[in-house]
């Protein structure tokens, strides 16, 4: 009697290369999916270190021209609402505060007559990453900055 040889692969070896490779396409899925979230993530921060510096850059005008009120010298603990994403009207938002601290004097031993303050700034926002534990993050500058003389 003789034997009769198929050529092809049996039904299991099909199988287990299905298996095998849906498992490598949900890897796959995942990385792109937390690939997206990290990216989505560094554009948030970015955003906010450049409202951070917008806002830096106007309070070192103001610094500078010297008629900053006793109130704006006294800082802002309550802080400024800017949005990093959307805005007061959307749904999808992300909102941050913006801070600074007192404005302090900074005494040197030149004999200018320039006088220099310290600003501290920073802006806290939430990560949206993790919605089930709340992660506030923060972003810090601290500059000594010049009035010039009238």
């Amino acid at each position: 009697m003789k034997r009769r040889y198929q050529s092809g692969f049996s039904f299991i070896e099909v199988m287990i290369g299905v298996v095998i490779i849906s498992v490598a396409a949900y890897g796959m899925i995942l990385s792109a999916t937390h690939a997206r979230g990290v990216l989505r993530t560094i554009t948030i921060k970015e955003r906010a270190i450049d409202e951070l510096i917008g806002y830096v850059e106007h309070m070192k005008g103001r610094i500078a021209d010297g008629n900053m009120t006793l109130s704006e010298k006294s800082g802002d603990f309550m802080g400024e609402t800017v949005y990093l994403f959307g805005d007061e009207q959307n749904d999808v938002k992300i909102p941050a505060k913006i801070f600074y601290e007192n404005i302090t004097p900074v005494f040197t031993d030149s004999i200018s007559y320039i006088d220099r303050y310290l600003l501290h700034a920073w802006i806290e926002w939430e990560d949206f990453s993790t919605p089930r534990t709340k992660v506030v993050k923060r972003a810090d500058i601290e500059m000594v900055m010049l009035e010039f003389p009238q």
